[in-house]
């Protein structure tokens, strides 16, 4: 896997993510997205590549962004954090195993890029997100997102700088709205999650 193009020669933020991701899946080769046109080539999609690796012990697909970090050469000023300091995971349930992964998911983070690079928006632990339903087909009641730090990917010192791994996890309109008005503590809504879902696995059934 590469995730070079044509600008770029250096692979120094990218190939640290694929460290860490060994260390994690071992000899796993993940299926693997790429934009047809690369942004820094004209085309609209931010994120240079996301990979899916399969859990099949926890039944999810786990998908890992490659972008918001500077994932070539380092090209910002600050030498402590790489790029927007962040890459993006998701972990979503199946209740039967394809080799074809759900690509909704795909466009969902890359969205969340559009974000980010348009306005600069950067999210960090505990922060939430209204994207109305995570995905539109089938019907969800998940319509909310809130960031947490990926349970099992440790933040890493690239030589580009910090990156952590926040995953998004999927929340109904009632517990985002509840997060949001301050009925609910986030950081104990997370916990109690945790107790019962280690991985933060998101549930599109979940009512």
């Amino acid at each position: 896997m590469n995730g070079q193009n044509s600008e770029n020669t250096e692979t120094i933020g990218w190939d640290a993510i694929d460290k860490i991701l060994k260390e994690n899946y071992g000899e796993q080769v993940p299926q693997h997205y790429a934009p047809k046109v690369y942004y820094s080539l004209g085309g609209n999609e931010p994120l240079d590549g996301i990979s899916v690796y399969v859990d099949k012990e926890n039944k999810c697909y786990h998908y890992i962004t490659y972008g918001f970090s500077e994932i070539y050469e380092k090209e910002t000023e600050n030498k402590e954090i790489s790029g927007f300091g962040f890459e993006l995971t998701f972990r979503l349930k199946y209740t039967e195993f394809s080799e074809k992964y759900p690509t909704w998911p795909i466009n969902l983070l890359q969205n969340i890029a559009k974000v980010t690079f348009s306005k600069g928006l950067t999210f960090k632990e505990y922060q939430t997100l209204s994207s109305g339903p995570i995905r539109l087909e089938p019907t969800t009641e998940i319509k909310g997102i809130l960031f947490t730090l990926d349970p099992t990917l440790k933040k890493m010192e690239t030589e580009n700088g910090k990156v952590e791994f926040l995953q998004i996890f999927g929340v109904t309109t009632s517990e985002y709205q509840n997060i949001v008005e301050k009925k609910t503590d986030r950081r104990e809504f997370i916990s109690e999650e945790l107790n019962k879902n280690p991985l933060l696995i998101t549930d599109v059934e979940r009512k």
